[in-house]
């Protein structure tokens, strides 16, 4: 009830202030952008008398040269003295002839300086510049122009009138001479149609800045003064670096643009001031002779600081009064809004995940808002029902169900469904992995035979050679034998046929023993490495000589292809406890994968270089120099069934036998590198001892 009788209070109060407030800012506003027009277009007055006075002076000085006074130097000299002695308000005056203009360059070369300094340079060109000394403006030096050929007073007034014959003084852009920031006025000496020289005088903006800081004291406003090209010229502004800038490399670039686009509609414009970021108003007003601008600002709080002060005692009556309805307000509705809050809070908290929420003690009210906690507290049980039932799905337990709470609860038969489901899922997928294990399992078994089946095959036929020149000699010895002993007995055999038997029986026996020898090799190394893969007995071996050995149980497969395979250690190998069915496996399939893929089956000739190193573990490096592998298959060549040779009967399990080996028999690291010439490039790495 008290909020109802408050509000039209409240209302009629606000607008009675709000009418008043805006309605005398409104006149306040108005007035100030009108003073703020007059006093622009006052300061460009002002500005354009002065700038008048100076165009007036130069003008006056080319005219007496084109009258009489051109040539006579001493006489100029003294002029231009006179000119700068009478007008305070300029702090030099010069004349400048073109070179030998009056043809007494040559006279003029070696000519004395006058007291108060020189006034031609070492060519003996007429340039007498005088202006007032730094520390005493009475005092008048006198001293030659420089830079002639690049300055804008005497180069730009010249090709102005080269350039299409306009002889109008020219006001140039700010710049700095000797040390002083000038704007100067340059007129044209022309005589018989020809450019012969000019005639200035410099205005220094510091008192040009005095001037506008003058009236910045008096009126409160802030002033810059812009040149044709919209460089600045002066300004009260504190940033004195703008002077001489040009105002589009300025922060004020885009409110002057503003301004600048109105054309003749001119308007006062309010904006931010990009320096501060106080709002100001702006006005521009044109100064005639020179094509110059003025800008002027004001603070908006000069403005209407007035207007707040009358309104602060009006608004403090008018806040007291809101407050004192709102207290009472806020004291009726305290209640209420606490339990609110509690209930907004409890519902962040649910719907954040948090379920420790108690609201038992607000249940007791028989109001609306003991109903709503009522029918909260409700929820609560549900979703504490709803997360443990979640949790066991999580952990595996698919016995617990969500009750149903009404005929619509759908949620429940959704979560039920979808326990029963992923228990199924489980089940199915449990069953296909242990089938997938088993029969990879059997897939590495059947790799692991092929192997044995192709070493067995091989040594079988190495062992063959051998024992076939034992038969050859041991039948070539005994038909020696036979004939020996049929001429003994019939007593024909000679001395020198004895002594030839002998050497057959030596050189037969030599043959025999060193093949029966070879023989035995072979075997002994097909059943170290036959024993090895077919168990996983670990034992003490120098790896190197062990790889040999491999090499040699591989020796039917490479005899016939053109690679040679090399294999060295560091000096003082040491011994490794490690497992040699491990190491064979892993040498043989890198070496069958290089020449079946690196060499084309072995079409190819190549080199295979394996070199082991020892520190705190073996490191093997192997390095082929066959085609190579694409990016592609060198991130899938460890992956099972993988194989770029599907066609030629490859299964893809070689590579990834030899990382299973590695990784989890040897308990290290593999990796595979393409180098940047050919081949591909393996490095192992597993301890000297593997880990308990």
């Amino acid at each position: 009830m008290l909020l109802y009788l408050a509000l039209p209070v409240m209302l009629i109060i606000a607008s009675i202030l709000s009418y008043w407030y805006s309605t005398s800012l409104n006149q306040a506003v108005i007035q100030a952008k009108l003073n703020l027009s007059q006093t622009a277009d006052t300061i460009a007055a002002k500005v354009n008398e002065e700038t008048q006075l100076a165009v007036r002076t130069t003008e006056i000085m080319a005219l007496a040269q084109q009258n009489g006074l051109f040539g006579d130097r001493e006489a100029s000299i003294n002029f231009v003295r006179a000119v700068l002695k009478m007008n305070p308000s300029f702090v030099g005056a010069s004349f400048g002839y073109e070179p030998n203009a009056d043809n007494q360059d040559q006279a003029y070369i070696n000519a004395p300086p006058l007291k108060e300094g020189v006034y031609v340079d070492q060519t003996g060109r007429f340039l007498p510049y005088w202006h007032r000394d730094f520390n005493d403006s009475e005092r008048l030096l006198l001293e030659p122009l420089v830079d002639m050929e690049s300055s804008l007073y005497y180069e730009g007034v010249r090709q102005q009138f080269l350039r299409d014959g306009n002889t109008e003084t020219m006001i140039t852009e700010p710049y700095v001479y000797e040390g002083r920031m000038l704007v100067e006025q340059s007129s044209p000496i022309i005589i018989n149609g020809e450019f012969v020289g000019m005639a200035s005088v410099d205005r220094a903006l510091a008192d040009i800045t005095d001037f506008l800081q003058t009236i910045k004291q008096q009126l409160k406003i802030d002033v810059l003064l812009l040149s044709q090209r919209n460089n600045v010229i002066a300004t009260t502004l504190t940033n004195s670096e703008l002077t001489t800038k040009a105002i589009a490399e300025t922060q004020y670039a885009n409110l002057i643009e503003q301004l600048e686009s109105q054309g003749q509609a001119r308007r006062v414009i309010a904006d931010n001031d990009p320096l501060d970021s106080h709002v100001y108003y702006f006005d521009k007003a044109e100064v005639n002779t020179g094509h110059w601008s003025v800008i002027v600002r004001r603070s908006e709080t000069d403005i209407i600081g007035p207007i707040q002060a009358q309104f602060s005692p009006l608004l403090a009556a008018a806040f007291a009064s809101v407050l004192l309805v709102f207290l009472l307000f806020w004291y009726f509705i305290n209640q209420a809004t606490k339990r609110i809050n509690i209930a907004i809070k409890s519902v962040e908290q649910l719907a954040n995940g948090d379920l420790s929420i108690h609201v038992q003690k607000y249940m007791t009210q028989k109001d609306e808002l003991g109903t709503m906690f009522r029918s909260f507290e409700r929820l609560i049980k549900a979703s504490k029902d709803i997360d443990q039932v979640c949790s066991a799905i999580a952990a595996g337990d698919f016995s617990q169900t969500v009750s149903k709470r009404s005929p619509y609860d759908s949620l429940s038969d959704s979560i039920n469904l979808m326990s029963s489901k992923r228990h199924e899922a489980e089940q199915a997928l449990l069953e296909q992995t242990i089938e997938l294990r088993r029969t990879q399992q059997e897939l590495v078994e059947a790799e692991k035979m092929s192997s044995l089946g192709s070493l067995v095959s091989g040594v079988a036929h190495e062992v063959n050679t051998p024992l076939g020149v034992c038969v050859t000699a041991t039948s070539h010895l005994r038909e020696m034998l036979i004939e020996t002993k049929n001429k003994v007995a019939s007593g024909t055999l000679s001395k020198t046929e004895f002594s030839e038997f002998i050497s057959e029986v030596d050189l037969s026996c030599d043959i025999l023993l060193k093949n029966m020898q070879r023989a035995a090799d072979l075997i002994s190394s097909f059943k170290r490495v036959a024993v090895d893969q077919t168990t996983e007995e670990l034992r003490n071996l120098y790896v190197s000589s062990y790889f040999n050995e491999v090499l040699k149980s591989l020796y039917h497969t490479l005899k016939a292809t053109p690679v040679d395979i090399t294999i060295s250690a560091t000096e003082l190998e040491p011994e490794v406890y490690s497992d040699p069915g491990a190491l064979a496996q892993i040498f043989t399939n890198l070496v069958m994968n290089s020449i079946i893929h690196g060499f084309q089956n072995g079409s190819k000739k190549g080199q295979i270089n394996v070199h082991i190193e020892y520190s705190d573990s073996v490191c093997i490096h192997y390095q082929d120099s066959g085609q190579g592998m694409t990016d592609e298959v060198q991130k899938k060549v460890f992956d099972p069934f993988y194989t770029t040779n599907r066609a030629g009967g490859g299964s893809g399990l070689g590579m990834n036998i030899v990382y299973n080996l590695v990784v989890h028999r040897l308990k290290g690291q593999i990796a595979v590198k393409q180098k940047e010439s050919t081949g591909v490039y393996f490095f192992i790495q597993f301890p000297v001892t593997p880990p308990n």
